[in-house]
């Protein structure tokens, strides 16, 4: 009988390896928080950086920018462009921009979690625009089972690079685990579960004290419809030409991104629920303390008499369903 192993591994291998997944990860650079290890006599410089100095006349240099401070004070830059080397006054400067540093890590994707590895699913950027593709949790020992702080998405296609995200900068994403969709909202810095979907959202509130505006969905509706216009056209813009897919989709999750919370040490917090209404764009956070007004109030705009049981803080999720049932949507 003839061994066919060999002409299987054939086939096989380059299957496998084309099958290795990499997490494209993005080291944004800030123009106020470089170091200047570099010492000489009362001046210090940065190491070279790469980015653009837009000037006061209108034009502009790329290339790697050393930054210089005099006794403490920015100074000047000095930009290698690859042909020369030029010296910038800080008087002549209106911008500087660094480029990010982007790296790519191999990525197991054979945890015993299911969720850690990439599921069929969607995002949906604060634009508004909704992509296909893969979804993994990118958890650590820091996460809840309804909240987490990461993600990488996989667009559909041939590709084998995902791109990163963290909270705060996708309004939702999608994860399908064994036929079972589960839908996660951008809240705060992480992604938060949602336990219920309908009219009514039902989710655990990770945070004390929190407002509204720290889902991400509801801190976007407030940006100019122009504004998401234009982002929505320069994805499509960037996509049509042909543009690196990973980066397209990371530069419209960060125009969406305009509001940042400083959250501080706040602690989770696993003693309260958070109802989203879809209808009216409001969140209630309910615990054990206002658990009987809050719903009481609810079923009664909807037409129902709750029973003292239902009331209760472990049918919340029975009662947010039953309001879907009963409310006008």
């Amino acid at each position: 009988m003839k061994n066919y192993l060999p002409m299987i591994l054939l086939f096989v291998l380059p299957a496998l390896l084309q099958a290795q997944i990499k997490v494209r990860y993005i080291t944004e650079f800030d123009v106020n928080t470089i170091a200047y290890p570099n010492s000489a006599g009362n001046t210090t410089s940065s190491q070279p950086h790469k980015g653009k100095v837009q000037l006061t006349d209108g034009s502009a240099i790329q290339g790697k920018i050393t930054f210089f401070k005099k006794k403490g004070v920015f100074e000047r830059v000095k930009v290698n462009t690859g042909d020369e080397k030029k010296e910038i006054q800080a008087s002549q400067i209106s911008l500087i921009t660094l480029d990010p540093i982007i790296n790519e890590r191999a990525y197991p994707n054979n945890f015993k979690n299911p969720e850690k590895n990439f599921q069929p699913g969607y995002i949906v950027l604060p634009t508004g625009v909704k992509l296909s593709g893969k979804v993994a949790q990118l958890r650590d020992f820091s996460d809840y089972d309804f909240f987490i702080y990461s993600v990488a998405f996989l667009p559909e296609g041939d590709g084998t690079v995902a791109s990163y995200f963290k909270g705060g900068k996708l309004s939702e994403f999608g994860q399908d685990i064994n036929g079972t969709l589960n839908v996660w909202d951008g809240y705060a810095d992480g992604y938060l579960l949602r336990m219920v979907d309908g009219r009514f959202r039902l989710s655990r509130n990770p945070y004390s004290k929190t407002k509204n505006e720290f889902f991400t969905a509801l801190k976007n509706q407030a940006t100019d419809s122009l504004s998401k216009g234009a982002m929505q056209s320069a994805l499509t813009r960037s996509l049509k030409d042909g543009n690196n897919l990973n980066e397209s989709i990371e530069n419209a999750a960060n125009l969406g991104s305009g509001i940042q919370e400083a959250l501080g040490s706040v602690e989770i917090n696993k003693k309260e629920y958070l109802i989203f209404d879809k209808q009216s764009n409001n969140v209630i956070a309910v615990n054990k303390d206002n658990l009987r007004d809050l719903l009481g109030n609810l079923g009664s705009a909807c037409g129902i008499t709750p029973s003292k049981d239902q009331l209760s803080w472990d049918k919340i999720p029975d009662f947010v369903r039953l309001l879907n049932t009963r409310c006008p949507q």
